[in-house]
């Protein structure tokens, strides 16, 4: 009798128990929501999805194409390790005495066309900073934008050391929004002329600009700065190739 009583208590308790987990059911994530399947197609996904693209950082590898002055030629060195560790591929073509002017007509068009990147760095204005032919300079500028086409690219703006007369704004305002990195609002350390950061200021730059292509720029590309114990050896690696007049 007793084993009875025994065996109605167990089964009482087991039919609870199936009870409280059917009435949890509907809490329970389904198969298909576990399962669910993730669009091949990405950009598919990100409009039926309603994702804001410009927020996307493309992790695919590139090919950055870094053009211009003497300022170029100091970041040359973190931006080309920087983009290598990230597992692009980096081409710099950047002479001191290099101006907007100089890259007018089909220059940049052929120098694209030869190195064929897909994505452009560009660091001019500096040797132009204090025009104040600006509304040419309007035009000189949408004359390099229009020789990119649909390449992906952003605008390094001079490190001012003093205040120009609008060429600054003219270099945003030609370039759109997201493409064009301040580096005005910066404060660099100045090497003996006044002009050009100290060579350990070429790296907090770099550090900068590669930040806000991550975080701020149109096109997000993987950018990220070495960590602080790999900061040494990318210097050293930089003033070695500069000693022995490495391009």
């Amino acid at each position: 009798m007793k084993k009875i009583r025994k065996y109605r208590l167990t089964a009482l308790i087991i039919g609870i128990a199936l009870i409280s987990l059917g009435g949890c059911s509907e809490d329970l994530p389904q198969e298909e929501t576990i399962y669910k399947p993730i669009d091949s197609n990405l950009q598919a996904y990100i409009e039926a999805n309603k994702i804001d693209s410009s927020m996307i950082i493309d992790s695919s590898a590139q090919h950055v194409l870094l053009i211009g002055d003497s300022m170029a030629d100091g970041l040359r060195f973190p931006l080309g390790d920087f983009s290598k560790k990230n597992g692009h591929k980096f081409t710099s073509v950047a002479k001191t005495s290099s101006s907007i002017i100089a890259w007018q007509g089909g220059r940049l068009k052929s120098l694209i066309k030869e190195v064929k990147p897909t994505y452009v760095m560009i660091s001019l204005g500096s040797n132009e900073l204090f025009t104040r032919r600006l509304d040419a300079y309007r035009t000189f500028v949408k004359n390099i934008v229009d020789q990119i086409g649909d390449i992906n690219f952003i605008w390094i703006g001079p490190p001012n050391w003093r205040e120009d007369y609008g060429l600054t704004e003219v270099l945003a305002e030609g370039v759109g929004e997201g493409r064009f990195f301040p580096s005005k609002d910066l404060t660099l350390k100045r090497a003996g002329d006044g002009i050009h950061p100290r060579w350990k200021e070429y790296e907090t730059w770099a550090a900068a600009i590669s930040k806000w292509i991550m975080t701020k720029s149109r096109k997000k590309i993987m950018m990220k700065v070495p960590p602080k114990e790999e900061e040494e050896k990318v210097a050293a690696g930089a003033k070695k190739k500069s000693k022995n007049g490495s391009a």
